[in-house]
């Protein structure tokens, strides 16, 4: 299967320190790609590099061929990629549907959208509520609501099981995997529960640079990974 997504030798520095190294990464149609690592590795600044809010210095990234190096937020949303945060960016002093159908204006879409993405995020049920009434998980949900109003081919997901409980996790991982197939997720997680459950690769950046990348069971079994991520096992 051909890449979608294909990041070439991309290089980033702030001032003295390279948080980005050099790193060659492809996600394919339809697949779930983790990027796992701890904290402080660079994996949020490469979200921000694919999304186009932080410039690189050196290397390239590719959607479909095409280079993304001098388009805008705006102009990458509309080739199809959107994304979440790990603390959610919603509207606080609007409702649940409002937020979705704000998304939804701005592509030019029809406001009827919105029950089916509130569906989809497990939120049809909260639409009428006012995002400053929502659990912090519901948050979660809505911003991937809002995510999906944009029609994405890619989403690149940011520790979206971040600040929740078992239960809400455990409901994060179910929404995520009834979108399996229907796009390509690029996904940022601590959890590795929901990591091994989600995803079809696995690649560890440390400091920066892809250490690994692989099936879940040749990353779960490779000493480098678990020398410097996943622990040996031995305590």
């Amino acid at each position: 299967m051909s890449a979608l997504l294909v990041i070439d030798d991309l290089t980033k520095n702030f001032g003295g320190l390279r948080v980005t190294d050099h790193v060659c990464l492809d996600l394919r149609a339809g697949e779930v790609h983790a990027l796992i690592g701890p904290n402080g590795a660079g994996k949020t600044t490469l979200i921000s590099q694919i999304m186009g809010e932080i410039t690189p210095e050196s290397g390239s990234i590719r959607l479909d061929g095409v280079d993304m190096g001098k388009l805008s937020q705006a102009q990458r949303v509309r080739r199809g990629l959107a994304r979440t945060f790990q603390v959610p960016q919603v509207l606080a002093d609007y409702t649940a549907r409002d937020n979705v159908v704000a998304a939804l204006y701005a592509r030019g879409a029809s406001a009827d959208e919105a029950e089916q993405h509130l569906a989809r995020a497990n939120m049809a049920a909260r639409a009428d509520v006012r995002v400053s009434d929502l659990s912090h998980g519901e948050r979660k949900q809505l911003e991937l609501a809002i995510a999906l109003a944009s029609a994405p081919r890619m989403l690149l997901l940011d520790e979206p099981m971040a600040g929740l409980g078992p239960v809400e996790s455990a409901q994060m991982i179910a929404i995520l995997q009834g979108l399996r197939g229907d796009m390509a997720m690029l996904l940022v997680e601590h959890d590795m529960k929901a990591v091994f459950a989600l995803a079809d690769r696995i690649s560890v950046l440390v400091y920066g640079a892809i250490i690994a990348s692989g099936a879940p069971d040749e990353i779960q079994n490779d000493p480098r990974v678990r020398e410097a991520y996943l622990g040996t096992g031995e305590d």
